[in-house]
């Protein structure tokens, strides 16, 4: 592409041309048997994964840069002032890579002919990046994110009798997600704050780094039994509870300057770095909480078999229990700073001022009032299913039932000392940890065809009616004195239909193939649980009628044909079409006001490629193979500009350019061609497993 203010041609992804032989490493082992013979045997799997990824920055800037911005004229600036902290080099970085660790390892012990225990062991560790467009020429200020899974199950599995046998296990679970550019909160190497907005308009950063320290860990237990029973040639009676204890930790800081260095300018004295400080968690700067949810559940379902139909009839018990609180007045939320002079001090009088001898009320008096405990949830969902037979190669199924989704816990607990900045206006979202859950009510009914004895046709049609979702469509909450804000609670809501078309076609005579085709819409009064709270802090009226959710795509098309001697070679092919996801138009002085979600993206379209051919050495399989993502090299676009509803064009360009800004950092063509806004471009993988 020639850049129109360069005049040199230059691709969409940087370093694209870059052909690099270790850029993406996918090593993985395998080893099983027995220990004991037909008693005791054991399965172990590792698997390590890294790739640089195919969004690139240039370090033109270090986080320590310093900008003189203080000229009125932007082309007076003087970018990079501390030549001591260093320039960049303009060399490549990858901006989202990811290095990813897999271990899995599995234990099977056979008690007795009926008892068989087995033990499993999963870890999955992950480091990556996010693409930030921003830091494109600062790449080194964009934070590091690592996400690790670690997964314990034991099982038993006992078959008391030919016709009875249960399942029972405990788990743990362990989820824990990290991101920070620097571990130590306190490292010497973090910069001022005052460093990200520097840059001269129209410009990638020019210094700076994200000063975001986040965590957030999950431990779950697990208790779980199913018991099976086929009480007679009927009927198979099939029951079970589980019970979920949480331990939720969560830690969001934004990091501050020390004191002496709060009100220091880099550009007066050029030093670009700072001492940090967490505030506490009653600031708006950090959030910090530990709660503990519960659940419960158990079910009976009943499968009846008779001669020409089968019913599955059930119903399933649910219970969650928060372990939060929400406020007793919610006009005064704070408990820290409260804003009623009757919760700030002990009006003995009752004349609503603060006489000599009434004291204030210390944070422990106020919390024996503050707060209600949210109350424990429950409901009981029937569900119910029919299969018959039509011939002896069709089959139509029914479906119905209702299903109780727990809210996400970040719903329950954000903001979780209610602090709310000062001023007026809508002040913000605080969590509700009394959102009830959501209820869905599921229902499908389809075609199961066999049309020839490798040639099969499933036609299902469906809807899902949502209710409950967390929103903010309830009046907002007036503070004491002046402001409002918003809080989550089960004001929104989702209706989804559709109908699927699954034709395949089993290996035989070395070709196989599968469609799938889905035509689906999905709508809903909004998509996001803040919308209409941003809306009505934005000047703008929320949506009053159904409007398409952000996830509706209308037509959805997946194809795959294989031609295969399966024990020897095979080549596949993968295609995909997805028509286009909705977004919302942008709104001006020139723009009527439009729907939410009124228009649509371009549609989306990939094609994959996989091979492999099998060799013999010996005792030795050895089977190579050949992946090529996108081979087609299609730039879909996934991202667009909201006045065009193209990602290669917008009118703020061409608004841009008759400004005619200075260019110090980067051409006005490099600012708005923003290449995460397409899909990954063509990749090739090739390589090979070994088996003994």
């Amino acid at each position: 592409e020639r850049d129109p203010d360069t005049g040199t041609y230059s691709s969409l992804f940087d370093g694209i041309d870059k052909i690099n032989a270790t850029s993406i490493t996918n090593i993985e082992g395998t080893l099983s048997g027995p220990i004991v013979k037909d008693k005791f045997f054991f399965f172990s799997n590792v698997r390590y994964f890294s790739t640089e990824g195919w969004l690139y920055g240039r370090k033109v800037f270090n986080p320590g840069n310093i900008t003189d911005n203080t000229d009125p004229d932007p082309a007076k600036w003087i970018i990079s002032t501390n030549p001591e902290v260093g320039r960049g080099d303009s060399s490549l970085v990858p901006m989202n890579p990811l290095d990813k660790i897999y271990l899995q390892g599995k234990l099977t012990y056979r008690l007795s002919p009926t008892i068989r225990l087995r033990y499993n062991f999963i870890r999955d560790h992950v480091k990556f990046k996010d693409f930030d467009f921003s830091f494109k020429f600062d790449p080194l200020g964009i934070p590091t994110k690592f996400r690790t899974g670690t997964t314990h199950l034991l099982n038993i599995n006992h078959v008391l009798s030919s016709k009875t046998f249960y399942q029972a296990g405990i788990s743990l679970f362990i989820k824990d997600f990290r991101q920070y550019v620097f571990k130590d909160v306190h490292d010497p190497r973090y910069v001022h704050p005052l460093l990200l907005g520097q840059n001269p308009p129209f410009s990638f950063k020019t210094g700076g780094m994200d000063l975001k320290h986040f965590t957030r860990n999950t431990r779950t237990w697990v208790g779980k039994i199913d018991l099976t029973s086929q009480i007679s040639q009927t009927h198979q009676i099939k029951t079970g509870a589980e019970f979920r204890q949480h331990r939720l930790y969560f830690e969001d800081i934004d990091l501050q300057p020390a004191q002496e260095d709060r009100n220091r300018r880099p550009v007066d004295d050029g030093n670009p770095f700072i001492k940090t400080e967490v505030l506490p968690s009653f600031t708006t700067a950090t959030d910090r909480y530990v709660h503990r949810p519960r659940e419960f559940s158990a079910y009976i379902q009943d499968k009846m078999e008779f001669k020409d139909i089968i019913v599955n009839v059930g119903v399933r018990f649910d219970l969650f229990d928060p372990d939060g609180v929400v406020l007793a007045d919610p006009s005064d939320p704070n408990i820290y700073a409260p804003l009623k002079p009757s919760h700030r001090f002990k009006d003995l009088n009752n004349n609503g001022i603060q006489d000599p001898g009434e004291p204030e009320q210390t944070v422990e008096e106020r919390r024996a009032y503050w707060f209600k405990k949210a109350t424990v949830k429950t409901q009981v969902s029937p569900r119910l299913g029919v299969a018959f037979p039509i011939t002896d190669r069709g089959v139509i199924h029914f479906s119905y039932g209702y299903f109780f989704q727990v809210p996400s816990f970040d719903l329950l607990y954000q903001n979780p000392e209610f602090e709310l900045g000062a001023g007026t206006g809508n002040l913000g979202i605080i969590g509700n940890a009394d959102l009830k859950p959501q209820q869905t009510v599921n229902g499908e009914i389809g075609l199961q065809q066999q049309l020839s004895d490798d040639i099969s046709i499933d036609l299902t049609g469906y809807f899902r009616d949502i209710r409950d979702l967390a929103g903010t469509r309830a009046d907002e909450i007036r503070l004491f004195g002046a402001g409002s804000y918003n809080k989550f609670v089960n004001s929104d809501f989702g209706f989804v239909r559709g109908i699927v078309v699954t034709l395949e076609k089993r290996l035989r005579n070395h070709f196989g193939a599968t469609l799938d085709y889905t035509l689906q819409t999905a709508k809903g009064n909004a998509s996001d649980p803040a919308e209409t709270r941003n809306a009505i802090a934005g000047g703008r009226e929320p949506e009053v009628q159904l409007v398409p959710l952000d996830w509706d795509q209308t037509h959805t098309l997946n194809v795959t044909a294989t031609y295969s001697d399966p024990k020897n070679w095979g080549i596949s092919m993968i295609f995909k079409y997805g028509s286009g996801l909705p977004y919302t138009p942008r709104q001006s002085a020139d723009i009527a006001i439009l729907l939410k979600n009124s228009e649509r993206r371009p549609s989306f379209f990939n094609a994959d490629l996989r091979s492999f051919k099998n060799f013999r050495f010996g005792r030795l399989d050895v089977t190579a193979f050949l992946r090529v993502f996108n081979i087609f090299d299609i730039r879909n676009q996934l991202g667009v500009y909201d006045d065009t509803g193209r990602a290669d064009f917008t009118l703020d360009e061409l608004l841009a350019r008759r400004l005619h800004p200075p260019l110090l950092v980067n051409s006005l063509g490099q600012f708005f061609r923003n290449p995460s806004f397409y899909s990954e471009p063509r990749r090739v993988e090739i390589g090979f497993s070994v088996s003994y």
